[in-house]
């Protein structure tokens, strides 16, 4: 009785919308969702940016036509989106379970799930964009646990402080031909806490004719694939939600009060349109600075069609020959070249790029342009880089909380869906590859000193430097001691007494 209390009560809360108002225009509509329209149109904005989608630039040709042209950018957001997260995880990343059998179960899901290239992909997009949130979940077909990817724009949080997310909505599109009409279904999927600590997934599906609207609730059975959900599922003994959701280090200073994260590239946008925009004025100089003949009138037929417009002969499309009108009958031919400015280019975009470096949170110069050298990286100015490496190591912090979080999630969930029936008392260890921006020769002098002043244990020592589990470097330790104990044996001649002493039935020494 007391669950289906708490069930009535939270329909009355939330409002079923199956009974209410059940068409929606877009999902912050949802009467559960509260989060603020302006933020994931900065998303939808970040996402644009990110993919390189701008509008082609419109202009007036010479003879006063409007045309367009592709606009051209360096898209600094993908670079620098990528870069961080490389630099923050990498195939270099070990996670360790101090459980064998956790080990191996943790190492299975990882590698079907090619979890260290995937994860490393969609973190970089969750940088550029605005966040990323893992959704471990159990595949019914093959009865193991998968990982999904939502990036911000498919992320709601219902409840939550600025700090943490603990509910929240995950949306799927899909679309599919129905007839002549292609149909819109849009997937909420509702995660909540019950007030008895229960754990609640509902799950809405939604039908639309328009990509741009969320549409009429339709039952679940409406799209084959989704035919085998369930509107409720209730899911007990869980400690946290069932999503990790993980967003650039730093504070959304675009919107105090928002749980969701900031783009790579929010703070330094203007800087960023302002590189693209000097370097698509840039290549445009390139495209229009091939030699040029300028002649006179006298090279050029025109006709006049039904209309009394005049119809020029050349090729509107050339870029051989200009027309050079005269006063006077001389016929002239002139060859043009125009000089290109890459040197007052250069200087701009690096100068352009070392703002918007400080206000992504690089070190300046660390993605300067030299027409020599090209394009620097992280990885190549990283001793000059004490901003980027604090930058990187707040961004680590984040990372490693999120995977410790996300390796109980799965568990948890394997534990209630009978998938794994072992300890879930264990320690997990998350070693990041330092070898970017700390030589591991340097590491590893560095703990040897300790060693030599006693300031620090070996285990201690084996676990930092050589980024193993406690039980690990205990086991290790053992076997060093125990190599050693025979390496003393034979060398002091022991091994030949003992050996002497047995053949000869004497079992004292």
């Amino acid at each position: 009785m007391k669950i289906i209390e708490n069930i009535k009560n939270w329909f009355r809360k939330a409002g079923d919308s199956l009974t209410g108002n059940n068409e929606l225009q877009s999902i912050i509509d949802h009467p559960k969702i509260a989060m603020s329209k302006d933020e994931y149109e900065r998303i939808r904005k970040n996402k644009a940016f990110y993919s390189n989608d701008f509008p082609d630039v419109e202009y007036y040709n010479a003879e006063r036509q409007k045309v367009t042209r592709k606009y051209s950018s360096i898209n600094a957001t993908k670079i620098m989106a990528s870069e961080l997260a490389s630099l923050v995880f990498n195939e270099g990343c070990t996670i360790t379970i101090d459980d064998e059998g956790a080990q191996e179960f943790l190492n299975d899901i990882f590698k079907k799930s090619k979890f260290t290239k995937n994860f490393r992909e969609e973190l970089e997009t969750g940088y550029a964009i605005s966040g990323l949130a893992l959704r471990p979940y159990v595949d019914p077909k093959t009865n193991e646990i998968k990982i999904s990817y939502c990036s911000a724009d498919t992320f709601y949080p219902l409840n939550s402080n600025t700090n943490d997310v603990s509910e929240a909505a995950i949306v799927t599109v899909s679309q599919q031909a129905e007839g002549q009409d292609t149909i819109y279904y849009t997937l909420i999927e509702f995660h909540e806490w019950m007030d008895n600590g229960k754990y609640l997934i509902t799950n809405e599906l939604y039908r639309s004719k328009s990509s741009s609207t969320v549409g009429k609730r339709v039952p679940l059975t409406s799209v084959d694939k989704f035919e085998n959900l369930q509107p409720n599922v209730f899911i007990e003994g869980l400690s946290r939600p069932l999503f990790v959701y993980i967003k650039l280090a730093g504070k959304n200073n675009l919107s105090l009060g928002s749980p969701l994260g900031m783009g790579v590239a929010d703070n330094g946008k203007a800087q960023l349109n302002n590189l693209n925009d000097t370097y698509d004025q840039y290549m445009n100089e390139v495209r229009k600075s091939a030699s040029k003949l300028l002649v006179s009138d006298h090279f050029i037929r025109t006709r006049i069609d039904d209309k009394g417009h005049p119809i020029r002969y050349m090729d509107p499309d050339t870029d051989i020959f200009q027309l050079l009108k005269g006063d006077s009958d001389e016929v002239k031919i002139t060859e043009f070249v125009p000089t290109l400015r890459t040197d007052e280019f250069i200087k701009t975009m690096n100068f352009i790029l070392q703002i918007a470096e400080t206000n992504v949170g690089f070190s300046p110069g660390t993605f300067s342009f030299d027409i020599k050298e090209g394009i620097k990286t992280a990885t190549e100015v990283v001793f000059e880089n004490s901003k980027t490496y604090r930058t990187r190591a707040d961004n680590v912090l984040l990372i490693e909380e999120a995977l410790k979080e996300l390796i109980v999630t799965i568990f948890e969930l394997a534990q209630a869906y009978d998938l794994y029936k072992g300890n879930l008392s264990f320690e997990i260890n998350v070693d990041f590859d330092d070898g970017v921006f700390t030589d591991k020769d340097t590491k590893l002098d560095y703990y040897i000193k300790l060693l030599d002043n006693k300031l620090m244990s070996r285990k201690s020592a084996m676990m930092k430097a050589l980024s193993m589990s406690e039980d690990e470097a205990l086991k290790e330790l053992e076997e060093i001691n125990s190599d050693t104990v025979q390496s003393v044996i034979k060398e002091s001649g022991l091994g030949e007494i003992i050996q002497d002493q047995l053949m000869f039935g004497k079992t004292e020494v």
